[in-house]
């Protein structure tokens, strides 16, 4: 009789990172293979490039009774309302879709039984969240990022200067990749915890409110907006700044880089609450099976 030995399976850093980059694998393949995000993120960049189109246009062919030449208007101002109007519009769109379409990862894998597998893995539910956030993160952030970087591309076939497109990859950056950390963040706690059609529902009405505040400007003004407005006035000025519907708000370097740490730190929060989630789930099941026995 032959006794095979029994090995143990690895518990180091290496263990740990193979199955966090195994499981970010897995869910970058299995999201673009989804047809249904290339045709969202398909029909967002259409409809913000003839956005960023609309306006490139509208401040080379500025009418005489326009009213940012009645505020003298620079180039430079031109182009930072430029970068304003492009990102404020991708980082409304682009969030809610991206959140969307990674709202339903856990619940699949409940579903097809894969949870099991992960809880059986040495390093639990630690590897298995990381690596669904990972993965899905990047599997909505390349696209998101390529969009843009046809709208930026755009502008310069029509005659705005190459400096432009170093404006557009820093918006990107101080904007769009904390908001989309909290966004994405969010979206799987909720996810963890409730039941989907609530989250789609749910987190798509809060988009709502703090990106555009109809009737009810609190969550719009907070320190948690999403949508950079904290960012705009103090990387890309206005020097005749444009009136908002808040007379009373002011921003300030500290605030904007407040602003930029408070949503990554959200995501970042979120993510430990879907670990908590997960984790106090899988011991009340644990206790059930125990009980029934």
């Amino acid at each position: 009789m032959i006794v095979l030995p029994r090995v143990e399976p690895s518990r180091g850093s290496l263990a740990a990172g193979g199955q966090v980059w195994a499981i970010t694998r897995a869910e970058l393949a299995m999201q673009w293979r989804r047809w249904g995000l290339w045709v969202a993120f398909g029909v967002t960049t259409g409809l913000l490039l003839l956005l960023t189109v609309q306006v490139a246009l509208y401040f080379h062919h500025l009418p005489p009774t326009s009213l940012y030449i009645q505020l003298h208007f620079t180039p430079e101002d031109f182009n930072n309302a430029l970068i304003y109007g492009t990102t404020s519009y991708g980082v409304m769109f682009s969030g809610l879709v991206a959140a969307l379409l990674v709202v339903d990862r856990l619940g699949r894998d409940q579903h097809l039984g894969m949870v099991e597998l992960q809880r059986a893995a040495p390093q639990g539910c630690v590897g298995y969240v990381l690596g669904k956030f990972l993965g899905n993160y990047l599997a909505v952030f390349v696209p998101v990022l390529l969009g843009y970087l046809l709208c930026a591309l755009m502008t310069l076939l029509l005659g705005w200067p190459l400096v432009l497109l170093q404006k557009f990859l820093l918006a990107f950056v101080l904007v769009y990749v904390p908001t989309s950390l909290a966004a994405i963040g969010l979206t799987f706690w909720l996810a963890s915890c409730l039941p989907l059609r609530v989250v789609q529902v749910g987190f798509s009405l809060l988009w709502f409110l703090f990106n555009l505040a109809p009737g009810w400007n609190v969550l719009m003004w907070s320190i948690f907006n999403p949508n950079g407005i904290y960012v705009y006035p103090v990387f890309f000025p206005l020097v005749p700044a444009l009136p908002t519907t808040n007379p009373h708000f002011t921003t300030s370097l500290p605030l904007a880089l407040l602003n930029i740490m408070v949503l990554t730190l959200t995501g970042l929060v979120a993510l430990c609450l879907t670990y908590g989630c997960l984790a106090f789930r899988r011991h009340r099941e644990e206790g059930a099976s125990y009980a029934n026995a």
